[in-house]
């Protein structure tokens, strides 16, 4: 689930606690565009431009005047990137709202309205308006009022959840520290199989190529039997590849929130031995001989069981890791 998010928090700080700034803190992937020093929606939307890549899919969350902001930004040509937006207790705002009023056209973006009926700034009446006029799916909340820290939401998770879903409207993509730290050598019928660039310890990563899915109740039934097989075929090819002790096998997400599989080899007397490799020390490189030896080891193993098909190593990946 790497689809970029671009925090869009309104003119001010927000306040401790704030579940926008708990997503940014749960994942790495929201990044907030601060408003500019002086409240001016113009340059506010020169920032938030100069974020937006052509042909790099993102989703907008915007709270209180953030959502003017994004509104606003749809009809920009950068907008194009924009795969969908999150319009959390929206408003004009008092700083930028006279020369600013919330543009009431459809977004060319699919797009989730969420307000609560004791919001004093947004009447519910204006609520169902602005959401038919962008052709937004709303969500009503029954108190909250402008659902700021002091609503009590905490990291939101209902709202994250909401999000989420709009993310899964842009294509499958490994998060960038996955692509960073491992190589993909495979491709299985659910999932990418990568070798985790780690010279201490054989290391596959199972990737399953399905959208903003970060735990395997993202996935259908037939989806997590596939990935069960598929980590099945490879704990077992690692296995007899590497002649280890003792094969783990984990899912975590708590730092890089797409789902993957880890699936290590350990050994008796290994550097994280007898307790887990997570969180054990930094990661070691890997020579590029041994990297390539680990590969041509493990495809060797695995065979066809699983029905992975090698994929060629990439370019310049050696070179890269004789750099770092």
């Amino acid at each position: 689930m790497t689809t970029r998010v671009w925090s869009l928090p309104g003119w001010g700080d927000l306040e401790p606690g704030h579940w926008l700034t708990a997503w940014e803190r749960l994942d790495e992937n929201v990044v907030r565009v601060a408003p500019p020093p002086v409240a001016a929606l113009e340059a506010w939307l020169e920032r938030l431009d100069a974020c937006l890549a052509p042909g790099v899919p993102c989703v907008l969350v915007g709270y209180g005047p953030g959502a003017l902001l994004a509104v606003h930004a749809a009809a920009r040509p950068a907008a194009r990137a924009v795969v969908g937006a999150l319009l959390v207790a929206p408003s004009e705002g008092a700083r930028p709202g006279a020369g600013a009023p919330m543009p009431l056209a459809p977004l060319p973006f699919p797009s989730v309205l969420v307000h609560a009926v004791d919001d004093a700034r947004l009447p519910v009446t204006r609520a169902e308006a602005w959401a038919q006029a962008f052709g937004s799916e709303r969500v009503e909340l029954p108190e909250g009022g402008c659902l700021d820290a002091a609503a009590g939401l905490g990291t939101w998770p209902a709202g994250f959840e909401r999000l989420r879903q709009l993310r899964a409207r842009a294509p499958f993509r490994p998060s960038p520290r996955l692509e960073t730290d491992s190589e993909l050598i495979a491709q299985g019928p659910l999932s990418q199989l990568r070798l985790m660039d780690e010279a201490r310890y054989p290391w596959a990563l199972l990737v399953p190529r399905v959208s903003a899915a970060e735990d395997a109740r993202h996935l259908t039934a037939n989806q997590r039997l596939q990935l069960e097989a598929e980590t099945h075929a490879v704990s077992d090819a690692l296995a007899r590849a590497f002649g280890v002790d003792k094969v783990n096998v984990a899912s975590l997400g708590n730092v890089v929130r797409q789902l993957h599989v880890h699936v290590v080899g350990r050994s008796l007397g290994d550097a994280a031995w007898p307790g887990p490799v997570w969180g054990h020390s930094p990661r070691v490189s890997a020579s590029p001989a041994l990297a390539a030896q680990r590969r041509g080891r493990l495809l060797e193993a695995l065979g066809e069981s699983g029905g992975f098909t090698a994929v060629a190593p990439a370019a310049g990946r050696a070179e890269g890791r004789r750099q770092r």
